[in-house]
């Protein structure tokens, strides 16, 4: 088994970003152990980690911390790509972490850190860009602004392996990946039925599944997309009211309104006006 060392992966920096693909022809990675510290966080899969001489399935938006000395590796489950991203740091660079972890968040010290977190997509794709950068920072960015964005980043995903990240861990996949999908404007405006046949699952497993895990309805949930996309188009476009409330999938003009003005207290043309004002004023 191979063994990895920091002054060999990483000799003039206190961390390493960079991005692993597995793809058809390339069934696992090779099996090895290293002297630093590494977290992976997965953007395709699922993909089968192997860790100590066991194994696990892990999916998308899902972070994992690998300790010094333990020794694993990578497999596709199936035959789709893996990728994932990965960031080893220094065992110095852990410490200082650590020490900027529990100056920031007090809860942090003592709680020993979890293996796993499932992070909401959103929270995943923001690391994603920031250890891409890390990956990507050339020589003009100075040696130690790239130090303290790296220990500055790692310090949260710290917290985030202490505290964890909320209900998202306990979230099943395929609730997870609809919910993730539904974002895109077609699924959006097809509104429950198209929820329902991106899960897989009767629409009353999906209610009773949103209900227990994310304390809330599917109404209510693609809702809330909905009216968080009409208040971006609103304060960044000219476009009619009506003609952004059929994009996105309401057809009721009172239903719609009762709901706007239930969320942002008052009603759409008033949400519009306002944002003009207060941007007319920035400028």
């Amino acid at each position: 088994m191979n063994q990895l060392r920091k002054q060999e992966v990483f000799p003039y920096l206190q961390f390493h970003s960079r991005r692993t693909r597995l793809a058809e022809g390339l069934e696992n990675s090779a099996p090895h152990y290293h002297d630093f510290y590494e977290i992976f966080l997965v953007e395709e899969g699922p993909l089968l980690h192997h860790v100590n001489g066991a194994c696990e399935t892990v999916y998308p938006d899902t972070m994992v911390f690998i300790h010094p000395e333990d020794q694993h590796f990578f497999s596709r489950k199936d035959k789709g790509a893996v990728q994932f991203f990965n960031l080893a740091f220094a065992k110095d660079q852990f410490d200082r972490a650590m020490e900027l972890a529990a100056q920031c968040t007090p809860e942090v010290i003592g709680r020993p850190l979890l293996d796993k977190v499932v992070l909401p997509h959103e929270l995943s794709r923001l690391l994603l860009r920031r250890m891409k950068w890390l990956r990507d920072v050339n020589k003009w960015v100075p040696l130690a602004v790239q130090e303290a964005e790296g220990v500055t980043l790692l310090a949260e995903l710290i917290v985030l392996f202490a505290l964890g990240s909320g209900n998202a861990h306990i979230v099943p996949f395929w609730l997870r990946k609809a919910c993730d999908a539904m974002y895109f404007p077609e699924n959006l405006a097809a509104g429950i039925p198209r929820l329902v046949e991106l899960s897989g699952k009767t629409q009353e497993h999906v209610t009773r599944s949103m209900r227990k895990y994310m304390g809330q309805s599917p109404s209510g949930f693609i809702n809330g997309i909905r009216l968080e996309r009409v208040a971006e188009a609103l304060t960044s476009t000219n476009r009619p009211i009506f003609d952004i409330m059929l994009d996105v999938g309401f057809q009721n003009t009172s239903h719609f309104n009762k709901l706007f003005k239930e969320k942002y207290h008052m009603s759409p043309r008033k949400y519009r006006a306002s944002s003009m004002n207060i941007l007319g004023q920035m400028e």
